[in-house]
């Protein structure tokens, strides 16, 4: 794969040279149609061969080869990006930028190297994207087959907090511009076969292996000093995700790890903010306790990512509700999903659906959150059949513009916590 993104780089960087600032689009768009597009969509391709049978390959060195009941047409995967756009199209934006950067008083020649630079990213990202989509479809063809999610250094932390964690076949795959982070298929979450190559499963191992100015530079300088202070690398780096000020909401929730141990009404404090408080190596590392960065059972690989061990999912409760356990056991046995169901559906699929949901009662004039369809309680497709708890509010403005701006930002992430 690293190999194909050195040659699509080679070969975009070379037609670059061709872009004339006077004449951005007249330039530009017959490299585009008649050179790059259908070079790129090539490369694609092969991409998405090599992604496809990267699998069975795994599979047999961890002695769990499952045959596909379908094989993967790679062809399906050139000439597009991941989010469904036309290959042309997005190798023609960086000159839409240049032109909005050149309107914005910036010289042509630093939009000029600023529009190479988006360039670099989009083909690494189509290409990577490529071979990872045919991985994971090729994995979705093999029944009872999940994958592990693999670093392949160098790496933010955003990835590296996910490192390691089983997935089933029907999750999604995060992953942000020029991520390089790969699928491993695994039948029983097995990776000595990637470990081998050396592709990384335990966040902490790859965290330990950087120098101290990496580790600072990749997690932030707090946040680094933290983990290396016995933090757990998860609470730390999710931290990030509700920073308010000094504080943070992450993980402050009902069911999260630190509302276990701050007082009723008591806020989470930042690793930063714990640092500037507590000059004291020893109060710190007090602090980092009760706040709940450093965990009893110190720094394990597997931290407290749910989904390592296989469950019945966000709605099933650990078994204890019958109804989702059972469309997950269901799905388990056919290896298939009904689409309808928000039991077996992925988080991010469940964000979008319920988003798309309450922006349709919008649309049918009705105020999406005049029942509980949306929160623990019964009629979780929101037509009000069970009013226990129900506001009866009527839909105003403000209702309709929030589900619609709701609806945009979950659409635009295909119900992901942070942009594809």
């Amino acid at each position: 794969m690293q190999r194909l993104q050195v040659l699509a780089l080679r070969s975009s960087r070379r037609s670059w040279t061709r872009v004339d600032w006077r004449y951005l689009s007249q330039s530009w768009s017959p490299v585009v149609a008649r050179e790059l597009e259908p070079l790129m969509s090539g490369i694609q391709v092969q991409a998405a061969a090599s992604g496809a049978s990267y699998g069975a390959l795994t599979l047999a060195e961890q002695g769990s080869w499952v045959a596909p009941e379908a094989f993967v047409d790679p062809r399906a995967f050139g000439g597009y990006a991941a989010d469904g756009r036309s290959l042309d199209g997005l190798l023609f934006s960086p000159i839409t930028s240049m032109k909005t950067w050149i309107a914005d008083g910036r010289s042509a020649s630093e939009a000029l190297a600023m529009g190479g630079r988006v360039l670099d990213t989009i083909v690494r990202t189509v290409v990577a994207d490529a071979g990872r989509q045919a991985a994971g479809i090729d994995t979705a063809s093999r029944k009872s087959v999940g994958y592990v999610r693999m670093l392949n250094p160098p790496s933010c932390s955003r990835c590296v907090v996910l490192a390691g964690r089983f997935y089933r076949w029907n999750a999604g795959f995060r992953r942000h511009p020029r991520c390089d982070c790969v699928h491993v298929q695994s039948a029983a979450g097995s990776t000595q076969a990637a470990l081998d190559e050396g592709l990384i499963s335990d966040p902490y191992d790859y965290f330990r292996g950087l120098p101290k100015g990496e580790q600072d530079k990749i997690f932030g300088e707090h946040e680094a000093a933290a983990i290396r202070d016995g933090g757990d690398i998860f609470q730390v780096i999710n931290s990030k995700r509700g920073r308010q000020g000094a504080f943070t909401t992450e993980g402050t929730g009902r069911r999260g790890n630190a509302s276990t141990v701050l007082r009723p009404g008591q806020r989470r404090m930042a690793p930063e903010t714990i640092y500037r408080l507590n000059p004291n190596r020893e109060d710190a590392l007090k602090a980092l306790r009760d706040q709940g960065y450093i965990l009893p059972g110190g720094q394990v690989p597997t931290g407290s990512l749910r989904g390592r061990v296989e469950g019945f999912g966000q709605m099933g409760r650990g078994g204890t509700r019958k109804a989702a356990s059972a469309a997950v056991e269901e799905a388990r046995r056919t290896g298939v999903r009904d689409p309808r169901s928000r039991y077996t559906m992925t988080a991010a699929e469940r964000r979008l659906n319920d988003a798309e949901r309450r922006y349709q009662l919008v649309l049918e004039g009705r105020n999406p959150f005049a029942s509980p369809g949306f929160g623990n309680t019964p009629d979780p497709q929101g037509l009000g059949l069970n009013t226990v708890g129900a506001s009866r509010g009527p839909l105003t403005p403000q209702i309709a513009a929030m589900v619609e701006t709701d609806y945009r930002r979950w659409l635009a992430t295909g119900g992901q916590k942070f942009a594809a």
